[in-house]
């Protein structure tokens, strides 16, 4: 783990301090249902640029955005029916939507212009943390092309600030595409067995 930055534990005032250095523009890391993953406020362009720097991430490829509830996800990407069958069953949890953006910002900042990613996590940690931060980046805390890490003892990367939550799920999210009029598997993930049986 990196020694220079900020360590906090996974507490009421350690995500309250998380949640202060995300809204005043900067990056932290943090622990979910699945991996330890490194994010940002989506609506300050600086800090998302940040996080493309520190993954060493191609910037044509868009960040996940992390929602507190599905009310909130649909406000910000369109949600059909089959989508809807498929959050109220897995939501909150481990499952990714890519989707047609509905909040244009969010588009340009961290999606493609047209679609974003969005997933509402589980978890004491991270929801508290998204309580207080409303919409979060939410992209696995490593280097692009290296494996996610599901302690804090394991991240190589540096953020402003650590919260310290022990060991997290250990596997990644699965990620599924509805924005071409059908759906794509982009990344098996946890759900993958589940969802394609």
């Amino acid at each position: 783990m990196i020694q220079q930055m900020k360590r906090v534990t996974c507490n009421n005032g350690g995500i309250q301090e998380t949640a202060r250095v995300i809204m005043s523009g900067g990056i932290a890391i943090f622990p979910t249902d699945t991996v330890y993953g490194i994010g940002c406020n989506p609506y300050d362009i600086k800090a998302v640029r940040r996080i493309y720097l520190i993954k060493n991430r191609e910037r044509s490829k868009p960040l996940p955005i992390l929602a507190k509830s599905v009310s909130q996800a649909a406000g910000i990407i369109q949600m059909d029916d089959s989508m809807h069958l498929l959050v109220d069953k897995f939501w909150p949890g481990p499952l990714t939507i890519i989707s047609r953006a509905k909040d244009p910002t969010l588009a340009k900042t961290v999606g493609d212009g047209e679609r974003l990613a969005v997933r509402v996590p589980t978890g004491r940690c991270i929801l508290h943390l998204l309580q207080l931060c409303n919409v979060m980046v939410g992209t696995s805390a490593n280097r692009s092309g290296e494996p996610a890490v599901s302690g804090a003892e394991r991240v190589s990367i540096e953020g402003d600030i650590l919260l310290d939550g022990g060991i997290a799920g250990g596997t990644e999210s699965t990620i599924l595409d509805f924005s071409g009029g059908k759906v794509v598997m982009v990344r098996k993930g946890v759900l993958g067995g589940i969802i394609s049986s």
